[in-house]
């Protein structure tokens, strides 16, 4: 008995001990964190918080990358190239966090050849500029990558082929304030492209003489080069439902002599709802003959791409987000007509904000093949390198 009462005096002195060692730590020890607890709001406040949450998730998905305005008459939105710098853009390109999934890292890699681009354009601006002044901010220099793929079946069988379209201008205001380089596979002409014929790059300079009216001088990629000059006008003019778009241009070349085109596009808008009627003319002096173009669009646009180049109208190539219908007439000359077209498009943008797609099943009658109706369908990717795709941490 007397070893258990001293075992078990032992063993209490031993915890009191211990007791008085640690506690000195254990009053300089921070408390433990509290986790954060619910706010005191009912059930009906949730679930409408949790609504204008996601709702401002997906306004903030919805907008695109680039510089945008929503149009007074209606909902849809217009966007065209960011008016950034060269140099904001890359600072905010350095200061993006490093991609975590597949999206981001498509991202990453579009904004690495897009800052690529914007440092090329800044280091040549520089390099010939004057000693003598300081330099001006060079403003960023979009482009655009599209690919099409037309797919007909003909009595004959099945014929696809493919386009492929780039489109950039630079601005050097440290060179010359009114001169730009540019460089694009778009034909001289402005007219829609046909997908049978290879794209080719021109190269050039620009010099803008007045308001809307550029005068151009470059080559053209050939075996040999081929030199090419143009003096271009074309505008937008705003009548209130109506937009007109008119162009006129002149033009030649060393291989295929003088030549002009002109156009008249009219949109009416409804909201929403677009009918346009858009007119082309080209006149050769090589072939003296004038070829020409009709088409009547009509379309449920959500969203639109300022177009860089007049035969975005004919193709609807300018609706981003939406759907429609599309009736085109071609002639070689103005005493025949050479083709009839008719499609129904559909156009939508990715996850990727910057990536835009289309689908377009269409029927095609041709007097070369005696009027024969030939299905077909036509694919296109469109890529818009026109701001950063990742914003900067």
């Amino acid at each position: 008995m007397r070893s258990r009462i001293r075992a078990g005096s032992t063993l209490a002195a031993t915890l009191l001990v211990a007791a008085g060692c640690a506690s000195p730590r254990v009053a300089f020890e921070p408390p433990p964190e509290v986790a954060p607890q619910p706010p005191p709001i009912t059930a009906g406040q949730a679930v409408a918080e949790a609504q204008a949450a996601a709702q401002q998730t997906v306004e903030q998905q919805a907008m695109p990358l680039q510089a945008s305005t929503t149009d007074p008459r209606g909902a849809r939105t217009r966007f065209g190239p960011t008016g950034r710098s060269t140099s904001d853009i890359l600072k905010t390109n350095a200061a993006a966090p490093m991609p975590l999934d597949f999206e981001q890292r498509l991202d990453y890699a579009h904004d690495r050849i897009y800052a690529w681009e914007q440092n090329v354009v800044e280091g040549t601006d520089h390099l010939f500029a004057a000693r003598d002044r300081p330099l001006a901010p060079v403003p960023a220099a979009p482009f655009r990558l599209a690919s099409t793929l037309d797919v007909f079946h003909h009595p004959d069988g099945v014929r696809a082929s493919m386009d492929l379209d780039f489109d950039i201008a630079l601005h050097l205001p440290n060179i010359e304030k009114r001169l730009g380089v540019f460089i694009t596979s778009e034909e001289l002409d402005e007219g829609t492209r046909d997908p049978n014929r290879d794209s080719q790059l021109r190269a050039g300079l620009r010099y803008e003489l007045l308001r809307a009216l550029d005068f151009d001088l470059g080559v053209r990629v050939d075996v040999p080069p081929v030199a090419f000059t143009s003096v271009k006008w074309a505008r937008e003019y705003d009548l209130g439902s109506i937009e007109f778009y008119p162009l006129l241009k002149l033009f030649a070349e060393t291989k295929e002599g003088l030549g002009a085109a002109t156009g008249a596009t009219f949109d009416h808008w409804a909201g929403q709802q677009l009918l346009r009627s858009s007119s082309y003319a080209k006149w050769r002096r090589d072939t003296a003959q004038t070829e020409w173009s009709q088409t009547f669009i009509y379309a449920q646009a959500r969203e639109l791409i300022v177009p860089d180049r007049y035969g975005s109208f004919p193709s609807a190539d300018d609706i981003g987000r939406g759907w429609g219908l599309r009736l085109q007439t071609n002639g070689d000359d103005t005493s025949r007509v050479t083709r009839y077209e008719s499609g129904v498009f559909f156009r939508g943008q990715t996850s990727a904000r910057w990536l835009f797609w289309s689908v377009e099943p269409m029927m095609r009658w041709d007097r070369d093949r005696n009027w024969h109706a030939d299905p077909g369908i036509r694919f296109g990717i469109d890529a818009l390198f026109w701001d950063l795709a990742r914003p900067a941490g």
